[in-house]
């Protein structure tokens, strides 16, 4: 089943949710793993190199995953959450969405205004920023903050999962990772 019934997600609304997770977490530990290394290091830029790769994956995943769940509604909760836990739930979603949509065009950005070449798997991307040095910097500043922001909205989404399938006993998480109905 491809597409979301009223039970469950269908399986792309699955494989671009895990996708982008994997895509996420891995840039998180690829730019947390780089720190460990000195400059000059070939392994931290390694990592440096890998954390972008994440991000662009991040990138050319979440445009069409916002575009599935736009056209393919969510499945139900049964039982029905409270409106404010919809609430909160719905702000969490579309916060993910957009720092999983920002995080990688702060970091195009970055890159290209302190006078890099951002490339996805050795196919360059067209530069749209300026050269300047000290906007990079701002930019780059903003994207560590929003990256932190991603980061614990994350582990906060994973919790609340979990509180759900356990504490709560909804089946939150199994309309996502269970049978298809």
């Amino acid at each position: 089943m491809l597409r979301n019934t009223s039970h469950s997600y269908g399986k792309v609304a699955r494989a671009l949710h895990w996708l982008c997770a994997l895509a996420v977490i891995a840039a998180l530990i690829f730019i947390e793993l780089k720190g460990n290394f000195p400059k000059g290091d070939p392994v931290r830029s390694g990592l440096g190199y890998a954390h972008v790769q994440a991000g662009l994956i991040v990138l050319l995943l979440v445009l069409p995953r916002l575009a599935w769940r736009l056209g393919n509604p969510p499945p139900g909760i049964s039982p029905a959450p409270s409106p404010l836990m919809k609430l909160l739930a719905h702000a969490g979603h579309w916060a993910l969405y957009a720092l999983m949509l920002t995080l990688p065009i702060l970091g195009i950005a970055f890159i290209q205004a302190k006078g890099g070449e951002v490339a996805l798997f050795g196919l360059g991307l067209p530069s749209f920023m300026p050269n300047s040095p000290e906007l990079g910097k701002s930019l780059k500043e903003l994207h560590e903050l929003l990256g932190n922001v991603l980061l614990w909205l994350s582990i906060l989404h994973a919790a609340a999962a979990a509180w759900h399938h356990f504490i709560v006993k909804d089946d939150t998480v199994t309309r996502l990772t269970g049978p298809m109905r």
